[in-house]
């Protein structure tokens, strides 16, 4: 009896792709690693997670592993000194600050996960650039599955079953989606902040 040949399903536009994937940065150092989470889904050319990311497990079949560098272009972009701003701090209305803390503020340019970076005496200085930003990352990775994207997960450009978001601490894009985390943006004098918290580290780079 003939039997047909089964060709793998690909990562490719409009395909959930689940991948296992530990990043480290240029001394070798862990930042980021799927671990006991488990796989981390996406949806494949929906920018999801970051293009150097996808660039390199465009075509790969469940199975195939793959060590990426991927540079800051590609990545969380060059470090921008005019997204560290300052801003009164009484614009906090009063909340205790101190360096180091992450919240989220609606500025002129949407939603941001803002950094602060040093408290004066009147005023917080602010970072809205990603925390991954200006550096080269190094990923190893494995495909775990490749399977077609439902039209509902295409129209709303994620995964439904997927959660949390990538990068260790963000999710690089513009826009938060479902289960994920704001990325990196800017900081304006119009800034107001909003509550503590942001996002915290998880993933491989996602932007969604």
């Amino acid at each position: 009896m003939f039997k047909g040949s089964h060709t793998a399903m690909k990562a490719a536009k409009e395909t959930v792709v689940a991948i296992e994937y530990t990043l480290k940065d240029d001394q070798g150092n862990v930042i980021d690693a799927s671990g006991d989470r488990g796989p981390m889904e996406y949806l494949h050319g929906a920018q999801n997670i970051i293009p150097g990311l996808e660039q390199q497990i465009e075509g790969l079949v469940a199975g195939e592993s793959r060590s990426v560098t991927v540079p800051p272009e590609l990545g969380y972009g060059m470090f921008n000194e005019k997204l560290v701003q300052r801003v009164p701090i009484s614009s906090f209305g009063g909340h205790a600050v101190q360096p180091g803390m992450r919240f989220h503020a609606e500025t002129n340019l949407g939603m941001r996960v803002l950094l602060i970076r040093e408290v004066l005496d009147q005023e917080v200085v602010l970072d809205g650039n990603h925390e991954l930003a200006g550096k080269t990352l190094h990923f190893d990775i494995k495909v775990v599955s490749v399977r077609a994207a439902e039209l509902s997960e295409v129209a709303h450009g994620h995964p439904h079953s997927s959660g949390g978001c990538c990068g260790g601490g963000g999710c690089g894009s513009e826009e938060g989606s479902e289960g994920g985390c704001c990325g990196g943006g800017s900081c304006s004098e119009e800034s107001e902040p909003k509550s503590e918290g942001g996002c915290g580290s998880g993933g491989c780079g996602c932007s969604h």
